[in-house]
């Protein structure tokens, strides 16, 4: 039982980061992917509709990380 719910929570993980790193941006819960929340441009997205993932925003700050660690 517990070796299955590590091995989905593992699975679960790989797929996710592998779809953020094929699709970082996600559509924006704030404005549902349109761009306009209540009559005007969305704070959140820019007004775009779409958002960088979590896991890319905490990939990219790792990397960054690294990078100027290593100079």
């Amino acid at each position: 039982m517990t070796l299955t719910l590590v091995a989905t929570a593992f699975s679960l993980a790989v797929a996710y980061a592998l779809r953020c790193w094929a699709f970082p941006y996600g559509r924006c819960v704030w404005c549902r992917g349109d761009g306009i929340r209540g009559g005007t441009y969305c704070r959140r997205c820019d007004g775009s509709g779409h958002r960088v993932r979590l896991g890319r925003r905490i990939h990219d700050r790792i990397r960054a990380e690294y990078r100027n660690g290593t100079r």
